[in-house]
């Protein structure tokens, strides 16, 4: 395969990076700096969402957080070591998430210690190692987890808002899955799960920092697994426009409730068009709800909403949804208020000019947020997964005005869209 570099320059920030697919079909993305450490995330598109697909001319269907259970198998080696060991005897610091549509595996080290620790990353997430004893071992470490989540306030607050806005998507369910539903995973279904979603053709990798791109390639040809490997399709079902239910409440050891509010978005588009969406959106939002608004500092003074507010709007392959998530000892006042603001600005607009304030501040914390190699590896996936450039986004961000953002708000508010979901104190 010939490989094509694709420079990707910001005439006006000075940044830039490349971009290219290695020989064995991974696409690669590099922003070279002068930080003292560098970064790696690599990525399988295969996330908690993924539990039914097509492979091989058969369907299958599997237990729900198969994919996070196979993110800390592939950790152990068959020499009964681990990963993490191998990292932490180079001086690098490793971690690996899985969200609803991706898994990703990284590190941060010195820049001396880079390519002997992109080694390990590039072969152990390919070599993956499973025997009946190991597997029941992590289902029980895995459960205790899942059980620690349950007992988590907030992460209970947003999964009861996504099983109110959601009737069949899988973003409804936590990625770990269940405790119920763990004990389905056997050796046999995670070797399927890495052999159809962990080809390489399926993996992205994302790097940062002082690095040289030849030696970046050595690596990749030396480690990589080449050959071909059968295409997969995922298999998702019908989901309704409207929100599945109108609203939720759970009993908690909380001292004040927890809200979420969320208007789904059923028109998904291309990926491009929704990166736009969500900045006008995210950006509205947190000029409408945000701790700088008029709204959070009246209700804030009237004691009303307690600590920090989050707003803003979010999206994957398959589903996106504007949300409003805080603390307030009277939820369905704050609740009527969102509607009513919504209402106003839906009829009236928004101000042009303190849009453009809100969208100064939103610019303002994205390039704060930048400050080491890590923020930029995970800054550049992020963008990855949604179609976009990240170089390019100062003129996308320059391109969105507060009649555009007004117009997302127009398109996507529907009553029968929206859901509120709230976390109270045990009676």
């Amino acid at each position: 395969m010939k490989r094509e570099i694709v420079i990707h320059k910001d005439d006006v920030t000075g940044e830039s990076c490349i971009s290219f697919r290695h020989k064995s079909g991974v696409d690669v993305l590099i922003c070279p700096n002068t930080y003292s450490t560098a970064c790696a995330v690599y990525t399988s598109r295969y996330g908690g969402a993924d539990t039914k697909f097509e492979y091989d001319k058969k369907i299958y269907e599997t237990p729900s957080g198969i994919a996070h259970f196979l993110e800390h198998k592939l950790f152990e080696t068959e020499d009964c070591g681990d990963a993490f060991r191998l990292f932490s005897e180079l001086g690098a610091d490793s971690n690996a998430f899985t969200s609803h549509q991706a898994t990703s595996y990284t590190f941060t080290s010195s820049n001396d210690a880079f390519y002997d620790s992109l080694k390990i990353l590039l072969d152990f997430v390919h070599k993956p190692y499973f025997t009946d004893q190991s597997v029941e071992k992590e289902r029980g470490i895995i459960a205790e987890e899942l059980k620690m989540y349950e007992d988590n306030p907030d992460n209970r607050c947003y999964y009861e808002l996504m099983r109110c806005l959601y009737k069949n998507n899988a973003v409804r369910e936590d990625v770990g899955g269940t405790v119920d539903s763990i004990k389905e995973i056997t050796p046999q279904l995670l070797y399927l799960c890495h052999k159809v979603f962990y080809s390489p053709s399926n993996m992205v990798l994302i790097i940062a920092g002082n690095v040289e791109y030849d030696k970046i390639i050595s690596v990749m040809d030396e480690v990589v697994p080449g050959g071909k490997y059968k295409k997969f399709k995922r298999l998702s079902a019908n989901e309704p426009d409207k929100a599945y239910r109108r609203g939720s409440r759970l009993y908690m050891d909380v001292s004040e409730p927890l809200f979420s509010f969320g208007i789904k978005d059923p028109d998904i588009g291309n990926k491009r068009l929704m990166r736009k969406k969500s900045v006008a959106l995210s950006i509205l939002s947190n000029m409408l709800f945000g701790e700088s608004s008029d709204l959070y500092c009246e209700m804030y003074e009237k004691g009303l909403l307690s600590g920090d507010i989050d707003a803003g709007y979010y999206y994957g392959d398959d589903h996106a949804y504007l949300s409003v998530t805080g603390e307030s000892r009277k939820p369905y006042t704050v609740k009527k208020r969102i509607y009513e603001t919504l209402d106003k600005t839906v009829a009236d607009g928004v101000d042009p000019g303190e849009f453009e304030r809100a969208k100064k501040i939103f610019y303002a914390n994205y390039v704060y947020s930048l400050q080491n190699s890590q923020a930029v590896a995970y800054s550049l996936l992020s963008f990855y997964q949604s179609g976009d450039d990240m170089i390019k986004y100062p003129k996308l961000l320059s391109g969105i005005d507060a009649d555009f953002a007004v117009k997302c708000l127009k398109e996507l508010y529907k009553k029968e869209r929206a859901a509120f979901a709230v976390v109270s104190p045990l009676i």
